[in-house]
Order: structure tokens, then C-alpha cells, then sequence
């Protein structure tokens, strides 16, 4: 989604910004998200939604009760094409936000076993982030690993696992690992991904994209379909979000946002 900026940046940047934290705000009075004394490591792709995460986590540790350490990580896959140019951008980013960065380097895929199917690429790709994200967590002692979704992608993936999987699991905003050492945290679960778009075009920093040859080649995808299909409510499609959000924290049992 592109969404241009205003005649005036800075100011359009504070509040677009001071918007998303109340989202935050509200997402940590639901749930325990952060804590004083955290250490969180934030997945960092260089996309819109983490670039704008760790843009608002920044501005809220300013201003929050809690005191709370904050780093990034970003995972590099080898078939990836600009790997230098990506680097550097996100180096560059965090360095102005005084906000270390590390790096981690995805396994080659190996393809599947004898006789087995293969893997749907972005399923492999996922996993393999996660994989990653948890494994520098864990050995780097971050308690919390902070994950861009949005209410977006909440909706989209309980469609898509009711639809094609007969549950209605979810996102759900917090979750435990490891015997409670690390937890996996939402914080941007009650923003809209057209809100989120709304703050990043104050940013100034030129994303990076899904740069996969599935992408490349303008595949489509049940998630594309599931996006198109709420997409097409029009004025409705922010209370079928929030409802679909809802059931799958019902289901969970997360206690669901009332608003």
C-alpha cells in the first residue's frame, strides 16, 4: 500500500507514530507484552511493518514505565538478490536509531526427502526465520522476541486456517517458549496494516520487499486470496477483522480486545 507523506514529514511522523502507541498501548493493557527490564529482539525483514516496529519501539521506550533493552535481528537468505545493498540500508537504519543489529544466514533449502513432497516456499521460508529468530533469542538471553503482525495478518490467517483447516487458530498476541524463556509478543496486533502504512510513508527509508523468485515471478498465495476477500467488504472489513481476531483469541483462550 502506498500512502504519501505530508507537506510536513516531521510533524506527520510524530503523530502517525503517537497513533500506533496507543495501539501499543492498548495491546499491552490486554496482555502482558513488556515488562520492566526486558531484553526484546525485534525480527527485523527491512519490510514496512518491522521497519515501523522498531521505529515505534524506540519512540515508546521514551516514554513507557517500563525499561526495557532493545535489539534486532535480520535473517539472510543466500538466493536473495541487493544482499549487500539490504545490508547497508539496515545497518544504516539502526545505527541512527542507536539500536544494534545482528545478522543470521538461512540454510541453503535442501530440498525434500525421497518421494515427499515439497515444501511450499514461503511455508519454508517462514520457519526458517522463526527458527533463526528463536535460536539468537534463546543463546543471546532476549526474553522477548517481538514479531510485526498486525490485525491484518491476524484476520488473514484465521480465514485461512477456517477455511481450509476447519480451526480457528490464530496470532494470538503472546506466546510462551522454552519453559517461559522466551516469549513471542504482537505488539502491533490491534494496528491496521492501513495505519501502519500511514506512519511508514513519514519514515523515510526505502523498504525492502520480499525478494524471493515466487515473489518475483508475481505468484499468488491462499493468503493473497484470504486479503482480497476482506479486501472486498469494504466499509465492513474492520469489524470483520477485529471479529475474526476475536474468535481465535476466544478459541485460545486470550482474552479478546473489547474494542
Amino acid at each position: 500500500m502506498n500512502v504519501e507523506p505530508t507537506a510536513d514529514p516531521a510533524a506527520d511522523r510524530e503523530r502517525r507514530l503517537h497513533f500506533l502507541a496507543r495501539r501499543l498501548a492498548a495491546a499491552q493493557k490486554r496482555w502482558p507484552l513488556f515488562a520492566d527490564g526486558d531484553r526484546v529482539l525485534l525480527g527485523l525483514s527491512g519490510g514496512m511493518d518491522s521497519v515501523t516496529l522498531l521505529h515505534l519501539l524506540v519512540r515508546w521506550r521514551r516514554v513507557t514505565p517500563f525499561d526495557f533493552g532493545l535489539a534486532a535481528l535480520h535473517v539472510e537468505f543466500p538466493a536473495a538478490q541487493g544482499r549487500e545493498d539490504r545490508r547497508r540500508r539496515l545497518e544504516d537504519l539502526c545505527g541512527d536509531l542507536a539500536v544494534p543489529l545482528a545478522f543470521a544466514a538461512a540454510e541453503p533449502d535442501p530440498g525434500p526427502p525421497a518421494g515427499a513432497r515439497a515444501a511450499h516456499p514461503c511455508f519454508r521460508c517462514a520457519h526458517e526465520r522463526r527458527r533463526l529468530l528463536f535460536s539468537h533469542a534463546a543463546q543471546h538471553g532476549y526474553g522477548k522476541l517481538a514479531l510485526a503482525h498486525h490485525l491484518d495478518d491476524a484476520a488473514e490467517t484465521v480465514l485461512m486456517n477456517l477455511l481450509f483447516k476447519g480451526g480457528l487458530e490464530g496470532l494470538p498476541p503472546r506466546r510462551d517458549f522454552f519453559d517461559g524463556r522466551v516469549a513471542l509478543i504482537r505488539p502491533l496486533l490491534l494496528a491496521e496494516k492501513s495505519e501502519i502504512a500511514r506512519a511508514a510513508a513519514t519514515l523515510g527509508f526505502s523498504f525492502v520487499p520480499c525478494l524471493c523468485d515466487r515473489a518475483a515471478l508475481g505468484l499468488g498465495s491462499e493468503r493473497e486470496r484470504a486479503r482480497g476477500y476482506l479486501h472486498s467488504l469494504g466499509r465492513n472489513a474492520r469489524t470483520a477483522k477485529r471479529h475474526l481476531l476475536r474468535a481465535s483469541l476466544a478459541a485460545g483462550g486470550d482474552a479478546a480486545p473489547s474494542r
